[in-house]
């Protein structure tokens, strides 16, 4: 399975579902953490990147290693879970990882209103459009 992960609640939640899946049914993990490019667009240097600007290299890294510790610490023979650090489009990228390995790919989600979706785009539309691998969408273990 591949699983995005962002550091959000919701992609530590989809972390810790593929954790259970990997246990009961003894398939690997691979852990994906996107990083937007770092350039500005083409003809205006102060254009708004479509998800916000990208944090530090060494910030990304620390992040999705923390994430993943914290998950795998709360569980009695955890899987071992590949970390995979990738720069480009978040969701072609998540795309991409889970059609080279074959895998499913395993998503957070958080309910969004329509004008945020909107204003904002999404990363797990764009992944359930371009997937052509089975995509798992786990909500946010903090809303019910």
């Amino acid at each position: 399975m591949v699983v995005g992960v962002d550091g959000s609640a919701a992609s530590v939640a989809a972390l810790r579902w593929a954790i259970a899946q990997a246990r009961a049914h003894g398939c690997p993990i691979t852990a994906v953490e996107v990083r937007a490019p770092a350039h500005p667009l083409p003809g205006a240097s102060y254009a708004v990147q479509p998800y916000g600007s990208a944090p530090p290299v060494e910030r990304t890294r620390t992040r999705l290693h923390d994430t993943v510790t914290a998950a795998v610490a709360t569980v009695a023979d955890a899987p071992e879970i590949v970390e995979m650090r990738l720069e480009g489009d978040p969701g072609a990228e998540l795309v991409r990882a889970a059609h080279d390995t074959g895998s499913t790919l395993v998503l957070g989600y958080t309910p969004h209103t329509r004008l945020t979706e909107f204003l904002f785009g999404r990363v797990t539309g764009e992944c359930l459009r371009l997937s052509r691998q089975p995509v798992v969408l786990v909500p946010d273990s903090g809303r019910r």
